[in-house]
């Protein structure tokens, strides 16, 4: 699951069950996924850190979970760690989620490799009904894993995931996704992987994905207005035709939670190919006037979509500087183009640590081209530098 798999560490040294050895480590490893896939009538919290506990082929840690500082690839920010034998060698579980429930469980051998194929054939013993969702375009070292749905009696669907490299190096990793549909590729996956693995379906190498700074600066620069333009309507959202909206008209809220203080907004979602953002419009009754683009999840690689504006032909200039934060920033850039009209763009990122290798972005786009009042801590920019920074 892209570069999970991470030795979790000597959770348990040694750890033997007398049932254990009376069959084969790949039954009892199926025996645990079936167990853990959710029952059909379950309702949304059954899947609390709590029913864990009912899987008998794993000794997990005791509750509560593990909280941890940053969050996972998969968005999680709780684990609970457990160990299964698995005749020649252990099996190191980890579950991931939320606070109050389990989102995913993570498997990674470390003995004797059991095989996918005998993985598969094991899970189709227990009763489970697999169907290859996602798969290689063809057979490379740089593509070492496939999905599946799986089905069973009484169970709700869920997903499974066999890795057999991590990292560069070959391993032995699977994964039981319990949400309702798959993660979307990213831009890099898309070259190596197709969604059409149905017998005589072709998986052809698909149009090269642009990477996901150029996907944010090409929305960007759809909604930037043209030189002279009136205000923008609420239907000229539509432009930005990545991004799913609700239906109008705009829905108006009380007390506005977001700082320009509008109470007309409309909402809507956009997926780059495993980074998805958040996106809400804010405006009067007629017109939109600012509009926020927010992470869902923390993101590595994210490049620059500032940069990639600059290179569609925007002149992008610093204009402030928002208050010192040692994890976050927020910045202010003025934007401009031949043919736009200027518009202000806000630039937030929250890192994970001091360093960012991940961090959460958020964007703000105000279609006025005025800045908001200066606050306590922000200061102007002066010839594209912070005075005093």
């Amino acid at each position: 699951m892209r570069g999970f798999w991470k030795a979790s560490g000597a959770m348990i040294t040694a750890w033997a069950c007398a049932g254990a050895n009376a069959q084969a480590p790949e039954d009892a490893f199926a025996r645990a996924v079936a167990a853990i896939m959710l029952p059909a009538s379950a309702h949304h919290g059954f899947n609390d850190w709590g029913y864990l506990d009912s899987v008998k082929q794993v000794r997990w840690e005791p509750l509560p979970p593990n909280m941890l500082n940053e969050g996972l690839p998969d968005g999680a920010y709780f684990t609970r760690k457990g160990v299964m034998n698995a005749g020649k060698g252990l099996v190191n579980v980890t579950a991931t989620g939320v606070r109050t429930m389990v989102m995913n469980v993570y498997f990674r051998n470390h003995g004797a490799a059991m095989g996918e194929a005998a993985a598969l054939a094991a899970l189709n013993r227990a009763g489970i009904a697999l169907e290859l969702t996602r798969c290689p375009i063809t057979a490379s070292p740089a593509a070492g894993a496939n999905w599946w749905r799986l089905k069973g009696p009484g169970k709700q669907p869920a997903w499974f995931h066999s890795q057999t490299r991590c990292d560069g190096a070959t391993c032995e990793g699977f994964a039981l996704l319990l949400g309702e549909t798959l993660a979307s590729m990213t831009p890099p996956e898309r070259r190596l992987y197709t969604d059409r693995c149905a017998a005589g379906a072709t998986a052809t190498l698909p149009a090269a994905a642009a990477d996901w700074d150029e996907q944010l600066a090409s929305l960007l620069a759809a909604l930037i207005p043209p030189q002279g333009a009136a205000a923008v309507a609420w239907n000229a959202l539509e432009m930005a035709t990545p991004v799913r909206w609700t239906p109008l008209p705009p829905k108006v809220i009380r007390q506005p939670s977001w700082e320009d203080g509008n109470h007309h907004y409309r909402e809507g979602s956009i997926d780059l190919g495993g980074r998805v953002l958040h996106v809400t419009a804010t405006g009067t009754h007629d017109s939109v006037l600012n509009i926020y683009f927010q992470d869902q999840a923390m993101q590595a690689d994210r490049g620059d979509a500032l940069r990639a504006l600059w290179r569609k032909g925007y002149n992008v200039r610093l204009a402030r500087c928002g208050k010192l934060y040692q994890l976050s920033t927020q910045t202010w850039y003025r934007v401009t183009g031949p043919a736009s009209r200027p518009v202000m763009v806000q630039r937030g990122m929250r890192c994970d640590t001091t360093a960012c290798p991940r961090a959460e972005e958020s964007y703000r786009l105000a279609l006025t081209g005025a800045l908001p009042p200066l606050q306590a801590g922000e200061v102007e920019a002066v010839s594209d530098a912070c005075p005093g920074r």
